[in-house]
């Protein structure tokens, strides 16, 4: 995924009326909407910015799949920090109770190809459209605004596992993010409580990896007099 920043005098209006967009496809699930936004670019690449303002109402939980998915399936180097970041902020906004998804300008205007995003989503659609047909509406009474700031919560613990730059610290934790938002959006209780097994079992790795480093660490800062002979 080649990701560049737009300049300020470059800004586009969206490849499509926001409102014409998310009103069309405000009742599809949400590999039929990333498909669309690929499906109705008009340009070589798009911009963060116009993707969630495709998505409307429902902003909040395509953005936590979309910028999970680069940890999901085979991705360039360096793709976790680029896509990390944006969950982290948006974790951080579902915890304080937000309704809609912000970014930083000079986020909004990063750019994405969209011939590579159309290959993230033709490996990630299928496995998408496997889980949305398990998906109907259970164990409701977890979703609501208490819910969404936990989903917030746990986006946020997600995003920092992604950051650390340990092997095998991303894909699990992504993988349980992106089943937690489909269930979200769906209204899937016993989804949601699947993706949030599969990412403390995740959390619980990324935490042994830290502790584990840190003893390392520490033990080789206890033997440097040793290695100085004094």
């Amino acid at each position: 995924m080649d990701v560049k920043t737009e300049p300020a005098r470059a800004r586009r209006r969206p490849y499509r009326e926001d409102s014409e967009f998310h009103k069309a496809h405000e009742h599809d699930s949400a590999s039929a909407v990333l498909r669309s936004v690929i499906d109705d670019a008009r340009e070589e690449v798009i911009s963060i910015g116009e993707i969630i303002e495709a998505f409307g109402e429902r902003a909040f939980g395509f953005v936590l799949i979309l910028f999970s998915l680069p940890n999901c399936v085979p991705n360039v180097p360096g793709i976790a920090g680029i896509v990390g970041t944006p969950v982290l902020i948006f974790g951080v906004q579902m915890m304080l109770g937000h309704k809609r998804p912000w970014l930083p300008g000079f986020i909004m205007r990063q750019t994405v190809s969209v011939s590579r995003f159309k290959r993230l989503i033709d490996i990630a659609e299928p496995r998408l459209q496997k889980l949305e047909r398990l998906c109907r509406p259970r164990l409701t009474p977890l979703f609501g605004p208490f819910g969404d700031r936990v989903v917030g919560l746990f986006a946020v613990l997600v995003a920092l596992s992604v950051l650390i730059p340990f092997p095998g610290t991303n894909f699990p934790p992504s993988i349980a993010l992106v089943i937690a938002s489909i269930a979200v959006m769906e209204e899937d209780g016993y989804l949601l409580i699947a993706g949030y097994l599969i990412g403390i079992a995740g959390l619980a790795y990324t935490a042994t990896v830290l502790g584990a480093s840190y003893h390392l660490v520490m033990a080789a800062i206890a033997n440097i007099p040793s290695w100085l002979g004094f």
